[in-house]
């Protein structure tokens, strides 16, 4: 396996085009597995980026965009095999995009946060990857989503609070809210699903002063969200097991449609937590969710 590996990399480094800031469909090289790796340049950096774009995609047949976030000290090749979305982006129609952190991280702060000791502008990366994605190809602007783990879920939190108004909806997989951010920000409803195991040993479930007081536990992460959306205080809970038992919460009668889902992994770590429902795996389980979403709420 760790063979495969690197030579993926290997192939995914070959194949980057150091200057290349507005690539086209046409001046991309593939880098495996029918990714394009594309690069840009954003505040003094090139960042860099593999795309994957199903058959299909036209002016009159716009596409969604995911974004795909690795964990902190991670890269945009390993998280392709951690959450692998290739298969469901062929069937849904979807542009799938695993962005590069710098320095392996990514940073949910804004700009004057004293308490961060990040001062990488992510934010102004993902933008510019939105824009160059629409220059190469048609993309459905209403449905842009994001799915993160660990610091990359912290990352989908951040673009949910302070990017609402680019981000239908966003996934959180053993990631927290980061609270600077949050309270610096006043966002417009937004569908949020959460997954995250009990026994998370470097995003603690409960303990928040686990945290160093820079992330909300799960519980005040929820109620920030239920607030902002105008959902129901106490959710609906349903039980189920795979390799476990899992409680799956619903806060309903969110704004305009949108809806707050968490699934409480008891007794799960800190990994890509894999699980069924219903003979619906993870993956397909937090497409289902986002794309029941636009900009503007619920799609009817």
């Amino acid at each position: 396996m760790n063979k495969i590996y690197f030579f993926i990399i290997a192939i995914f480094i070959g194949c980057e085009e150091e200057n290349s800031t507005s690539p086209s469909k046409d001046s991309n090289e593939e880098a495996v597995n029918g990714f394009i790796s594309q690069s840009l340049e954003n505040d003094g950096q090139t960042r860099r980026y593999l795309t994957y774009v199903p058959e299909g995609n036209s002016e009159s047949n716009p596409f969604p965009i995911l974004f795909n976030f690795h964990g902190g000290s991670g890269n945009a090749s390993a998280q392709i095999y951690t959450a692998d979305f290739r298969s469901i982006a062929d069937t849904a129609k979807f542009i799938l995009v695993y962005p590069e952190g710098l320095y392996g991280d990514w940073n949910m702060s804004l700009p004057g946060d004293s308490d961060s000791k990040n001062s990488t502008d992510d934010y102004g990366f993902i933008e510019k990857m939105i824009i160059q994605l629409s220059t190469s190809y048609s993309v459905d602007e209403k449905r842009i989503y994001a799915v993160g783990f660990s610091n990359g879920g912290g990352m989908a939190h951040g673009l949910a609070v302070s990017q609402s108004s680019r981000f239908a909806a966003i996934v959180s997989m053993a990631g927290n809210l980061y609270k600077n951010v949050a309270n610096s920000s006043n966002p417009s409803p937004t569908s949020i699903l959460t997954i995250h195991g009990t026994l998370d040993g470097s995003r603690p479930y409960y303990d928040e002063s686990l945290l160093a007081g820079y992330y909300y536990n799960i519980e005040n992460m929820h109620s920030y969200w239920v607030e902002k959306n105008q959902c129901d205080d106490t959710p609906q809970e349903s039980t189920f097991f795979s390799s476990g038992s899992i409680i799956h919460h619903t806060f309903e009668n969110c704004n305009n449609g949108h809806s707050i889902e968490h699934y409480k992994v008891m007794n799960g770590g800190h990994y890509w937590l894999s699980f069924f429902q219903n003979n619906i795996p993870t993956n397909q389980i937090i497409w289902n969710f986002l794309s029941k979403f636009d900009i503007n709420g619920k799609i009817n």
